[in-house]
């Protein structure tokens, strides 16, 4: 589609919008009301969490289940998708794309026979770590530590399989590490320049330049304790989203920068997790425990006329929505 004529609320309505990763809270029963304001925003694609290092790797499976049966009943407004293909079809039906993704190579249970039987379940990224260090490699909380020779047979049964490596959580070096050791582009789908915003969940610029180099993508997320420091009034929301989409964009190029929104709503269980697991997140970093000040999903659509305002070409704007991350994913998921 040609998007150079179209103007900025066409060029919303016609373009791919790709959110790299939602942070719902993997539980059962589920909890679909982020879900569906994701689809009411004008989102074409979600890749949904159904596990993390913080629980034990079994309860990945049930959470999978229940996505699947509830897509399936749900399959006049959401689809579970396999390729680009399908997200195309979802766009031309005004349907919302769903994959699944799992934060921490814990999900595999020490084996990296597992990564197959989660594709074929509908998973469709992994990002290594959750903050902490573990058997892959090193968390952005941890201690620096690189890639293991774990994480490296991870990377390849990955590559194998045709699922996206997802750089986010992990240590400087690490994250540089898998840059390397992967045969196909990685993405890091949420998180922002720690040069703007010094948090340890950020990017140095080297972990950027590791993961453009490779072909890849990094997904700018809207939370605002990864945004700007905490009461930090200055801004509007939107200000800041933009402030460091423009910083990646110069740094790497625009073709190397999309959204990873990481909303969710707060739930009673997510709360009491960040009490009971303080590890995973260090109260110095989490002054406000849950409390982590998502923008509204409803935000994200004013992306397009802000951007154009900075002087981006529509045809650089729909990438940055979505068609940089959809290059990625058909020349990993194919």
């Amino acid at each position: 589609m040609d998007v150079s004529r179209l103007n900025i609320d066409d060029l919303f309505q016609n373009s791919i919008i790709w959110d790299a990763h939602c942070g719902i809270d993997p539980q059962v029963p589920l909890d679909v009301s982020s879900l569906e304001r994701i689809r009411k925003a004008g989102f074409t694609y979600v890749s949904t969490n159904v596990g993390y290092d913080v629980l034990p790797w079994q309860q990945a499976f049930p959470v999978i289940g229940a996505y699947r049966r509830w897509l399936g009943e749900n399959s006049d407004k959401y689809i579970l998708v396999s390729n680009v293909g399908d997200v195309l079809s979802a766009k031309r039906d005004g349907k919302l794309a769903v994959s699944m993704d799992i934060e921490g190579v814990s999900a595999l249970n020490g084996t990296t026979d597992l990564v197959e039987v989660y594709h074929r379940l509908g998973v469709r990224q992994i990002s290594f770590v959750y903050n902490k260090d573990n058997e892959g490699g090193g968390g952005c909380h941890g201690h620096n530590t690189g890639l293991t020779p774990f994480g490296r047979d991870v990377i390849k049964e990955m590559n194998r399989v045709g699922m996206l490596v997802d750089g986010s959580h992990c240590s400087a070096k690490m994250s540089i590490d898998m840059a390397e050791a992967s045969s196909k582009p990685i993405v890091i789908t949420h998180a922002n320049s720690r040069v703007l915003h010094d948090h340890p969940r950020n990017i140095w610029d080297e972990q950027a330049i590791a993961c453009a180099s490779t072909g890849g993508v990094i997904g700018v997320t809207g939370i605002r304790i990864y945004l700007a420091k905490a009461g930090d009034n200055k801004s509007s929301d939107l200000d800041l989203l933009v402030r460091h989409i423009d910083y990646l964009c110069q740094l790497v190029g625009p073709q190397h920068v999309g959204i990873g929104t990481d909303f969710a709503e707060i739930t009673d269980a997510l709360a009491s997790r960040f009490e009971m697991a303080k590890d995973y997140w260090p109260p110095e970093h989490y002054p406000s425990g849950s409390d982590l000040g998502f923008i509204d999903i409803e935000e994200f659509p004013k992306l397009t006329a802000a951007l154009s305002a900075r002087g981006y070409s529509n045809e650089v704007v729909s990438g940055i929505l979505g068609a940089n991350f959809m290059r990625v994913a058909a020349m990993n998921w194919e």
